[in-house]
């Protein structure tokens, strides 16, 4: 099960500064970030170091579906480019012996288009290969929404969520209210 809890503003107040994943007691901290059009958010999250290394680290499932998505997509590319070299030598217009060097800079070119847009389709598809232990701590929290004078949290663990109201409320009550001043 997850909650949602609002708060007002980015600045949370952790209860205990016990990492949001495995309520052990943490010193350092994750930042969320949301970027919603040219605003961004940014919340300080508290995690514990083994927790913060599972959440960068990648699951050996993963690392070899990146490697061997690497090599297969750079050999496609090159495929891509010898092929564009031998096609552009083909051509009635530049068949004559000064053709080879443009034709030579668009293979690596279309190579180098070709890899990088490989690249840019197969680096999401790795992230179906992630350990469930790495997605529980990515899946902890999360920042669902926020405007200017909110933002929305979303947590995995409803007892953490509880507690985290609890201690915000706390907070914004220490907060002197906003008092308006009329203009003159």
């Amino acid at each position: 099960m997850s909650r949602t809890v609002q708060i007002r503003g980015d600045s949370a107040v952790f209860p205990g500064d016990a990492c949001v994943h495995c309520l052990r007691p943490s010193v350092d901290t994750v930042v969320l970030t949301s970027v919603r059009r040219r605003t961004v958010r940014r919340v300080n999250v508290p995690m514990c170091d083994e927790c913060i290394a599972l959440r960068q680290s990648k699951s050996p499932a993963q690392l070899q579906f990146e490697r061997i998505a690497t090599v297969v997509s750079f050999l496609l590319a090159w495929a891509a480019g010898i092929w564009t070299y031998t096609s552009v030598l083909s051509w009635d217009a530049v068949a004559h012996s000064v053709a080879w060097p443009w034709a030579a800079l668009l293979g690596v070119l279309a190579v180098e288009i070709a890899f990088g847009a490989l690249y840019l389709i197969v680096r999401p598809w790795s992230r179906h290969f992630r350990s469930p232990e790495i997605r529980s701590v990515l899946a902890c929290v999360a920042i669902r929404d926020f405007d200017w004078e909110t933002t929305a949290l979303l947590f995995a663990d409803d007892e953490y969520a509880d507690r985290f109201a609890q201690a915000n409320q706390v907070a914004n009550a220490r907060q002197p209210a906003e008092q308006t001043v009329p203009k003159v």
